[in-house]
């Protein structure tokens, strides 16, 4: 059975990983909030022109831009993931491999939010506003994302740093344990020559 002061010390190591755990989360969210904000306001949602007859109409341009909202999206995820990749790298790369799962599901999380913040504030509810709307009026058209995978750019974001300093790191153990190798039989040699040196003057 674990000691009494064994239990203690994993206590105390446990305590500032959940601390940090919870505030990568926090970190998370408010990015994820803030970014929804900002890709509401960096996009121009194309409308459409309502007639007479109820019918709506929209140009070849405007039609163009109804993805931009996913572009947008994809472009902000893939910044803040990076982001939260060097976060997460930076407090949890002692944990090991696991520092990967909570780098993604750090980018999943704030893609999430950004996708609810910027969703929330509309406009919506397209069909209703066409049938409320006056003949000539321009109505935009509803603030969506349309594809759920430009989620999956917010994971890889966060993934790629997690990556590349793990190579990194890699490489530079590699590198320090050959170094420690290749030294060691160098030394060994000459102290064994210096005794055979002496040896033979004795």
């Amino acid at each position: 059975p674990m000691s009494e002061p064994t239990r203690v010390r994993k206590r105390s190591r446990m305590r500032p990983m959940r601390t940090l755990i919870i505030g990568y989360t926090l970190t998370a969210v408010t990015g994820g909030a803030v970014s929804g904000w900002l890709w509401h306001l960096l996009v121009s949602l194309p409308t459409y022109l309502t007639s007479d007859d109820g019918s709506v109409q929209i140009t070849e341009r405007a039609q163009g831009e109804v993805f931009a909202t996913d572009a947008v999206f994809v472009f902000i995820g893939l910044i803040v993931g990076v982001a939260l990749g060097i976060a997460a790298w930076h407090y949890f790369h002692r944990l090991g491999w696991p520092v990967a799962l909570l780098a993604v599901a750090g980018g999943l999380l704030a893609g999430v939010t950004c996708w609810l913040v910027g969703v929330a504030q509309g406009p919506n509810n397209f069909a209703e506003r066409v049938a409320t709307a006056v003949p000539g009026e321009m109505v935009p058209i509803d603030f969506e994302l349309h594809t759920t995978s430009a989620l999956l750019v917010w994971a890889l974001g966060a993934i790629i740093p997690v990556m590349l300093y793990a190579n990194l790191s890699r490489e530079e153990t590699g590198s320090a344990l050959r170094r420690s190798r290749s030294g060691q039989p160098r030394e060994t040699g000459g102290e064994q020559r210096d005794e055979v040196l002496s040896g033979d003057l004795n």
